[in-house]
C-alpha cells in the first residue's frame, strides 16, 4: 500500500540546514563537460526522465520532445476549477508506471483523498472494484509516498522534507500541492522568490524532478485563454522554473469540444516542445486525454473492465 510519511522535529532537523553550493570555475574544454555534452545529444540522455502520460501525447507529440527531467521545476498553473491538482495526480500515477519514486506534499487533500481519487484514475472505473483497490495497493506500494499535514507549511520545513524523501527514500517525483499552502503572503514577492529558488536549489542539488501547482490570476472572464503572464504571483515563479504548463477550461457544452486545454509555454531544455493541447475530461475516471489516445488502466495486472461511469462520459472514450 502506498505508505504516508510522518515526520517528527528531531527526525526534520538534520536536514534543515541548507548547506551553500560551492562555487566552481573551470575550462570549456573541461573532459567532464565533453563527456556530458556528447552523452546529451549522442546518447539520448536528453530525453531521460519521465514521461507525460501517454495519453496527454507523452507517446505521441511530446515523444521525442519533452521529458520531466532530474533536476528541474516545473509549475504547473490555472485557475480555480480547472483541475490541476486532478492532472498533476495524473502525471505523478504516470511517473509510477514508468518506476520513478514519487511524493505528494499536498496541504490541501489528505493522503486518504488523494488515494481515493488516484484509484479511480488508476482502474478507471468511478467505484473502483475491491480488487481494482488491491491491486492498487499491491502495485503502487514503494513507488508512491505521501507527507500527511493538513493546512501550510513554512518553506525551510518543505525543504527539509524533500531532502528527507530523496535521501531515505529514493524519490524521483515531488508534487508540491500548491504554492497557497506555503506560509508566504500573497503579495510577498521576495517570499515567493525564496520559496521558487529554493525549490529549483532542491531539484538540482538532489537530482531529483520537482512540481510545484499554483494558481492563475482573475482575468475579465474565465473563459479567458490563459499564457505564461497569467500565473499569480511572483514573475520569479516562471522566471526561476524549467518548464512552465497552463491548464484552461474551455467551457464548451458541445461533448465534441474539447473541455480543457494544456499549454507546455516553456519548456527550458527543450527545444520546440512547447505547444497547446486539447483535451477531454473524463468524470467518471478523473483523467483528462487527447480525443485520439484515451486513458490506459495503470497496475491493474490486466485487462479490468471499466465500470460504473458517468452517462455519456466513458462512452465517449470508449470505455464502457
Amino acid at each position: 500500500m502506498s505508505s504516508v510519511i510522518h515526520l517528527d522535529t528531531e527526525t526534520l532537523r538534520k536536514y534543515e540546514k541548507i548547506t551553500d553550493a560551492e562555487r566552481k570555475v573551470r575550462s570549456a574544454s573541461d573532459p567532464e563537460y565533453l563527456k556530458e555534452v556528447m552523452d546529451y545529444y549522442l546518447n539520448g540522455t536528453k530525453l531521460n526522465g519521465i514521461k507525460l502520460p501517454d495519453c496527454l501525447g507523452g507517446d505521441s507529440i511530446f515523444k521525442e520532445k519533452f521529458r520531466f527531467a532530474a533536476g528541474e521545476l516545473t509549475v504547473l498553473a490555472g485557475i480555480n476549477g480547472a483541475g490541476k491538482s486532478l492532472l498533476a495526480s495524473q502525471i505523478m500515477l504516470s511517473a509510477a508506471e514508468q518506476g520513478f519514486r514519487c511524493l505528494s506534499i499536498s496541504l490541501e487533500m489528505s493522503p486518504r483523498m488523494q488515494l481515493a481519487r488516484m484509484m479511480r484514475q488508476t482502474s478507471l472505473q468511478a467505484t473502483p472494484s475491491l480488487d481494482a483497490s488491491l491491486d492498487f495497493a499491491k502495485w503502487s506500494g514503494d513507488s508512491i509516498w505521501f507527507y500527511d499535514q493538513y493546512g501550510s507549511v513554512n518553506p525551510r520545513t518543505l525543504f527539509s522534507i524533500i531532502r528527507y524523501a530523496v535521501d531515505v527514500h529514493a524519490v524521483d517525483f515531488v508534487l508540491v500541492d500548491s504554492l497557497m499552502t506555503l506560509s508566504t503572503a500573497s503579495d510577498d514577492w521576495n517570499g515567493q522568490k525564496d520559496v521558487i529558488c529554493g525549490l529549483a536549489g532542491a531539484a538540482r542539488g538532489l537530482d531529483t524532478h520537482v512540481m510545484l501547482v499554483a494558481h492563475a490570476r482573475k482575468g475579465a472572464s474565465v473563459k479567458d485563454r490563459l499564457d505564461k503572464w497569467s500565473v499569480a504571483g511572483s514573475a520569479d515563479l516562471t522566471n526561476r522554473a524549467d518548464n512552465v504548463f497552463l491548464l484552461g477550461r474551455t467551457f464548451e457544452l458541445d461533448p465534441h469540444q474539447p473541455d480543457a486545454y494544456m499549454s507546455l509555454c516553456k519548456a527550458r531544455n527543450f527545444d520546440g516542445a512547447e505547444m497547446d493541447v486539447d483535451l477531454w475530461l473524463d468524470m467518471a475516471s478523473m483523467n483528462y486525454y487527447r480525443e485520439s489516445e484515451l486513458p490506459t488502466q495503470l497496475g491493474m495486472g490486466g485487462s479490468v473492465r471499466p465500470e460504473g461511469g458517468v452517462v455519456g462520459e466513458l462512452e465517449a472514450v470508449g470505455l464502457n
